[in-house]
């Protein structure tokens, strides 16, 4: 499936604005803890087992990243994983 089938699919599915707001948090998050933390693209890479290009493509939106990535990140960033998700439901 090609990315922009991936997409539309995404956002018609039932659970497909929850997700992207997930997502976009998820990268936002990440961001503001890199920033602070002074920490690279290649580090976060290592951390959770990729190269840098494919870390890029999670901090930009083009590949999800996985529970285990995150639960990862949480731990090397020493934050709690559940900062990673939005309180609140999209309507």
């Amino acid at each position: 499936m090609g990315r922009r089938a991936h997409d539309e699919c995404i956002e018609t599915a039932e659970y497909g604005p929850l997700m992207l707001e997930t997502q976009g948090h998820i990268r936002q998050v990440l961001a503001e803890a890199r920033a602070a933390r002074g920490v690279s693209q290649q580090r976060l890479a290592q951390v959770i087992g990729v190269n840098r290009e494919a870390m890029r493509d999670r901090l930009l939106g083009r590949t999800q990243t996985k529970a285990e990535e995150l639960a990862a990140l949480a731990a090397f960033l020493e934050m709690d994983i559940s900062e990673f998700f939005p309180s609140r439901v999209p309507s």
